[in-house]
């Protein structure tokens, strides 16, 4: 997305600046991206980029923000060296504890977008409905695995019974969104995701393919939910890619 645009989506322009454009459906998304940033600019040290305005028009919605140095870390994995990958991994344990820590806001609801909406989430279609945020952890389980057949609502369970903190979370954290410059993260970018979550959430998404980013590096940030993210896979899965 950042240095030569990926996306037809992202224009680069002057001063260090980055415009996204989408359908006027997409303004409220932009306003809720927007405050997320707003979010990780003051409470934590990630690099992401600051949001300048969001405008809606009746062709067309911009979210206008700043530019982050780097390129995705996707292709460089494979000839990174061991210890650059050992400061990824310390990196993003930072960043990962950091976004922890955003408080969330007094609502009723403790699995939101990060304005107490809700939630935009690819596995469930027309997601970021306001109906789409939940007070509960066993709310939101029960919504993801109710279209299965009980063997699948069984299957989930190992992990959907386990009680987990409701934490801020990036909602799409794979190479494709972490960039780097010489062996280190510069920024963290597409934060359309966002939002409060089980504390194991998201962390597997569209990386499976990328042994090594797996196994080396989400496997140590996210240590403790193998069972966890087994069952995210799958529902992922069924659900559809992400």
């Amino acid at each position: 997305m950042y240095g030569r645009s990926l996306s037809m989506r992202v224009q680069k322009l002057p001063f260090g600046l980055y415009l996204r454009r989408g359908s006027p459906v997409l303004t409220p998304k932009y306003h809720v991206e927007a405050h997320t940033l707003r979010l990780v600019e003051q409470f934590t040290r990630i690099p992401a980029p600051r949001p300048v305005d969001v405008l809606g028009t009746p062709r067309f919605s911009y979210l206008l923000m700043t530019c982050v140095p780097g390129r995705p870390i996707g292709p460089m994995i494979d000839t990174m060296t061991d210890e650059e990958l050992k400061q990824v991994v310390l990196d993003l344990k930072e960043y990962v504890s950091q976004l922890r820590n955003i408080p969330r806001p007094t609502t009723d609801f403790q699995i939101c977008n990060s304005e107490g909406g809700g939630l935009l989430d690819w596995r469930i279609p027309d997601s970021q409905r306001e109906e789409l945020r939940f007070k509960t952890e066993a709310e939101f389980n029960n919504y993801l695995t109710d279209p299965f057949w009980e063997e699948i609502r069984q299957r989930a369970a190992r992990s959907h019974d386990i009680c987990h903190e409701i934490v801020f979370t990036h909602g799409d954290l794979n190479p494709r969104n972490i960039l780097a410059e010489n062996g280190k993260i510069t920024g963290i970018v597409d934060w359309e995701n966002a939002g409060w979550f089980p504390e194991y959430s998201k962390a597997h998404y569209t990386v499976r393919s990328l042994i090594r980013w797996l196994a080396d590096v989400i496997d140590q940030v996210f240590e403790r939910y193998r069972d966890e993210l087994l069952v995210e896979n799958m529902l992922s899965d069924l659900l559809g890619p992400f």
